[in-house]
């Protein structure tokens, strides 16, 4: 009977065993790291295209409002309560607070479709850890044609410190739409306080702001309001001067009236839970919209910073002139010569990256203010 031989198995040695082990862990390295990259990668990309729909969304919102500057308003401005017993009003407040440092209107209280306001804004924590130039802060006005406050009869009373608005009988011919017109005091799109009303006339236009919206299309225009503008004891420039001099029973010329937005565009640093601005628990930077009278809204975070030039062209000089932070003031010209505005827009990323800093993006256009720009050469 012959003897089956045993079989010998090879196994691997220690050499091979490490060599093995040592490819292996390579591998599994540099897939890690192809992994890690790819999600570093996708987070760039997200990030950079937030980033760039935040300065688009802010620079597209400045956009609009800069080309409607000036609607419904005479070229050469609106003049606020002037001359004996007047002080200056103020723009960028709400019922509390003022927002930025020069928010008194230019030139003799005069309010334009576009109010320059360089240097007024806040600074803004760079990552190297020091803060920018203060950033500009643009005010823009024009009549609001989305409230047909124009469509009612007005009657003023004699102090200029309140106005009754009627619907008119018989109704117009053909008629507007919508009619009636929503209620003075319709809570979703009616008068409230904080709001401005222009009011033109034969005489004249004059601005007040809105106190208390009462029943029957009463609605009043206090001395003492946020914004200052309802000075019925100046000489000239409010409300009152709209009778022309005269008193009742004096008739008032017919007059007509509209919402007026002053729209105030700035940046905001909000502190954090220490109350304190330029903290490492501060808030995002972000592009601010104040209106009239009413608290300001964000429209885009991670904006950190906004810069504004104008061009003016000087009707009797025949002269433009380009670039100009101030509109020229400091040179003697004024904001109704402003026929466009030069708009630069810093947007950042949501989060920081590597080595702890932020992406960063600049986004510039030019806007026309249309209506600035109009010029009746048949007049």
């Amino acid at each position: 009977m012959r003897r089956r031989g045993k079989t010998k198995t090879r196994g691997f040695t220690l050499v091979e065993l490490l060599i093995s082990m040592a490819i292996g862990l390579i591998i599994l390295a540099a897939a890690v790291n192809l992994f890690s990259k790819a999600l570093g990668a996708s987070f760039l990309v997200t990030q950079r295209a937030e980033m760039q729909q935040d300065g688009r969304a802010a620079l597209d919102m400045l956009a609009k409002d800069i080309s409607l500057a000036g609607a419904g308003i005479t070229s050469g401005g609106v003049q606020l309560p002037d001359g004996a017993g007047a002080t200056g009003s103020k723009f960028g407040c709400d019922q509390t607070l003022c927002y930025t440092a020069n928010n008194t209107y230019p030139i003799n209280n005069h309010l334009y479709g576009v109010v320059p306001n360089p240097g007024a804004g806040l600074q803004v924590m760079t990552p190297a850890g020091v803060l920018s130039p203060a950033t500009d802060v643009l005010t823009i006005a024009y009549t609001d044609n989305t409230y047909p406050l124009n469509q009612y009869s007005v009657a003023l009373n004699a102090a200029g410190s309140q106005a009754t608005f009627t619907v008119p009988v018989p109704a117009p011919n053909p008629l507007p739409v919508p009619w009636p017109p929503p209620a003075i005091n319709d809570p979703a799109v009616g008068l409230k306080a904080g709001d401005l009303v222009l009011f033109s006339n034969s005489v004249g236009q004059a601005i007040g702001e809105v106190t208390t919206v009462g029943a029957g299309g009463v609605v009043t225009f206090a001395n003492a309001d946020p914004l200052n503008i309802n000075q019925s004891t100046a000489a000239a420039g409010n409300i009152k001067a709209l009778w022309g001099g005269a008193a009742p029973p004096a008739v008032l010329p017919a007059t007509i009236a509209f919402r007026l937005l002053v729209i105030t565009y700035y940046i905001d640093v909000p502190p954090g839970p220490d109350g304190i601005r330029y903290t490492a628990d501060d808030g995002p930077p972000r592009l601010m919209k104040q209106v009239n009278g009413q608290p300001p809204v964000p429209v885009s975070e991670n904006i950190s910073g906004l810069q504004v030039t104008y061009d003016i062209y000087d009707d009797v000089a025949g002269a433009a002139t380009a670039n100009l932070k101030d509109a020229g003031m400091s040179a003697g010209k004024s904001p109704n010569q402003i026929r466009k505005v030069n708009l630069s827009i810093a947007a950042r990323s949501p989060m920081q990256g590597d080595y702890g800093r932020f992406q960063s993006l600049n986004l510039a256009t030019s806007v026309s203010a249309r209506d600035m720009s109009f010029k009746d050469r048949y007049q």
